[in-house]
């Protein structure tokens, strides 16, 4: 089976934390606790290997924690490609609160990297490359790494002719149009602050009145670059530009949320390995949303 090379140069241990209840300035005793490696990229990675599609992923690593998350990696089957940093690896905490059906994160920043990293990076990224059908890039890069980094991989996997597929967002995509990928894939909030068509939205929103100038700067990059963009909006349908329009895709199932984290990064892999199947991209987006919607009504990254 044709495999993906992934990409996110922000990996992170993911420490999800479930509580029958969660009240601020008191002492909350978890009912269950879990840690794995996570960030964008490792988790289409994982959400990959759910649906029997390898893939190989490629980001920094370093630190007091290497091994412990070489390690972790391992346990859930991960192929990680990784080019030395002395930077430590960040950890990010999941608060599930059951009281009240929500689902909390907490963000550290990921470190800044040393000077020669980004080489290592792209030394490793033009061994894999050829390698695949599609390359995935996810996430927001580390500091350290230059503006043009995303471009370069872009410009490579072109040649290459993988399918490629994009879930970044701000000055990283605006700079990486112009190398024409197939498909961008931010949400709603993303897509709007990047191309400034509004600021103060939220992701819980519906946002309708924002479709019709969405529309003009989705069909302005696709006219540009010839890029599909695929839209998200949380628990609301997708907007995918396509056949000249945008078109408003509703999952096909509905299940209660208990944690949306990663559900962005599980509509990706799925959305990706549809389309590797020979889906035509509104399946495609149908069963990327499928996945997503399994997702968020489990604890943990599994769609099944």
């Amino acid at each position: 089976m044709d495999s993906v090379l992934t990409v996110g140069l922000s990996p992170t241990f993911q420490r999800v934390m479930e509580f029958s209840s969660f009240r601020e300035d008191e002492v909350n005793r978890a009912i269950s606790s879990s840690l794995s490696v996570s960030g964008k990229a490792i988790n289409v990675s994982r959400i990959l290997k759910a649906l029997g599609r390898p893939s190989v992923n490629i980001c920094q690593l370093g630190g007091k924690r290497l091994e412990e998350f070489i390690a972790l990696a391992r346990l859930d089957g991960l192929d990680i490609r990784y080019a030395a940093s002395k930077a430590d690896i960040r950890t990010c905490t999941t608060i599930i609160n059951h009281a009240r059906n929500s689902s909390t994160e907490l963000v550290e920043e990921t470190r800044p990297v040393e000077e020669g990293t980004e080489e290592r990076i792209l030394s490793l990224f033009s061994e894999e490359v050829g390698r695949h059908r599609a390359l995935i890039i996810s996430g927001t890069k580390a500091k350290g790494f230059s503006n043009g980094l995303y471009k370069e991989m872009v410009l490579q996997a072109k040649r290459e002719g993988l399918l490629v597929v994009l879930d970044i967002r701000g000055e990283e995509l605006r700079e990486v149009l112009p190398s024409s990928p197939d498909v961008i894939k931010p949400n709603l909030v993303e897509f709007c602050q990047t191309f400034g068509i509004a600021d103060n939205i939220m992701e819980g929103d519906e946002n309708l009145s924002l479709m019709d100038d969405v529309e003009r700067k989705a069909r302005e990059i696709y006219d540009s670059y010839g890029v599909i963009s695929l839209i998200t909006r949380g628990k609301y349908p997708s907007w995918l530009f396509n056949r000249g329009r945008l078109e408003s895709i509703e999952s096909p199932i509905s299940l209660p949320a208990v944690n949306t984290i990663g559900c962005g990064d599980t509509l990706t892999a799925a959305f990706t390995d549809s389309l590797l199947r020979g889906s035509d991209i509104i399946d495609a987006t149908l069963f990327g949303m499928e996945c997503a919607s399994r997702k968020a009504s489990r604890i943990n990254q599994e769609i099944a």
